[in-house]
């Protein structure tokens, strides 16, 4: 019985993660003026590196085994911290997204609908991630790798990019310098 309640427990706050995880932290985007403002910078060859195996091997090879395991999990902690600066960008691109399918322009509402799909999926992946890297960082020896997610948020970059464009000429290059 003890054991039911405690499982119940654990899935009613995992609904809770997913739900506050998948509804965007609250992000309000006013309109495109400020979606540079909400948005944070990413270095993904920094991400690309924290996660690169050949790097992990090297890094193996030349230090002693306590400092290789120290540094590891210092990385690894940076990547889950790129991953959730992923996660706010595609949260606040999932709005700008959704504001983007309302409009009459038949070709900014296509372009709002495949930004939205990118934006969740992109947040998705990145939970995954995230999940990955945890256990990572607690399971020393595995080798789960999101890699991935660096060619998601560049397709969800391009994607916000093209909708920038087609809303604002002008401002064409306002979301892919804040991103």
């Amino acid at each position: 019985m003890t054991v039911t309640l405690i499982l119940i427990g654990f899935a009613g706050l995992a609904f809770l993660f997913f739900l506050f995880w998948f509804r965007g932290r609250g992000v309000e985007l006013a309109d495109e003026a400020s979606l540079g403002n909400r948005l944070k910078p990413l270095d993904l060859e920094a991400f690309r590196n924290l996660i690169d195996e050949s790097e992990e091997e090297f890094l193996r090879a030349n230090l002693s085994p306590g400092e290789y395991r120290s540094l590891r999990r210092m990385r690894l902690r940076a990547a889950v911290d790129y991953v959730s600066g992923v996660s706010h960008n595609a949260a606040v691109l999932l709005q700008f997204g959704q504001a983007a399918r309302r409009s009459p322009d038949p070709e900014v509402a296509g372009a709002g609908r495949r930004l939205v799909d990118s934006a969740l999926e992109l947040r998705m992946y990145a939970l995954l991630a995230t999940c990955q890297l945890y256990v990572r960082i607690a399971v020393p020896g595995s080798a789960l790798e999101p890699a991935g997610l660096v060619d998601n948020y560049q397709r969800l970059s391009d994607g916000a990019a093209l909708l920038g464009r087609l809303q604002n000429p002008v401002k064409r290059r306002l979301i892919s310098t804040a991103m």
